[in-house]
């Protein structure tokens, strides 16, 4: 996946969505949940979003971490940092995720 995909792929699931429930994402793609657990623990966290938008953040980010690319994914929501609308706790977290893939 190149750097463009990749953005787009994030896009499409949320930076904040992503770098939030990363650790939801990461079972999902190890076979630890299923795909149901997944969209289920993700409608509960985001009531406001559909059912079909959960099944959408699901696959793209099972994409981003079969690829093994989930350490440059963070890498890019770290990068963006100050010219996001993302809030200062999601790049906070995403600065911590970052260090785990050091």
């Amino acid at each position: 996946m190149n750097e463009e995909t990749l953005k787009n792929t994030l896009n499409s699931i949320g930076r904040t969505v992503f770098v939030e429930c990363f650790s939801i994402f990461k079972s999902y793609a190890n076979s630890q949940i299923s795909r149901e657990d997944c969209i289920e623990e993700l409608m509960q966290k985001y009531p406001d979003k559909k059912e079909s938008g959960c099944k959408v953040c699901c696959s793209q980010a099972k994409l981003i971490f079969e690829a093994n690319i989930q350490c440059r994914a963070i890498g890019i929501i770290c990068d963006n940092w100050g010219q996001t609308r993302l809030s200062d706790e999601t790049i906070e977290k995403a600065m911590l995720l970052l260090q785990d893939c050091s």
